[in-house]
């Protein structure tokens, strides 16, 4: 997808990106921001502008499950 720089910036792996330059983004490379944090730094291109970025939630651990001798011990 392309996107547009709001600032000038470096970028580890397509080096200085200039404000106003035009970008190419894979979405692991988007999926690599906070999503927040993207939408300040670039605006979408073009057609691609209805487009989201794709956010990555991270699984909750499950809780563990206790025992009858557990909760009788806890009270």
């Amino acid at each position: 997808m392309l996107y547009i720089a709001k600032v000038t910036l470096y970028h580890n792996t397509k080096g200085l990106i200039e404000e106003g330059a035009t970008v190419e983004f894979t979405k692991d490379e988007v999926a690599e921001y906070d999503k927040d944090y993207f939408k300040d730094l670039f605006d979408t291109a073009g057609a691609e502008e209805t487009a989201e970025v794709e956010e990555v939630e991270e699984a909750e651990p499950t809780p563990k499950k206790r025992g009858k001798k557990a909760e009788e011990t806890a009270e």
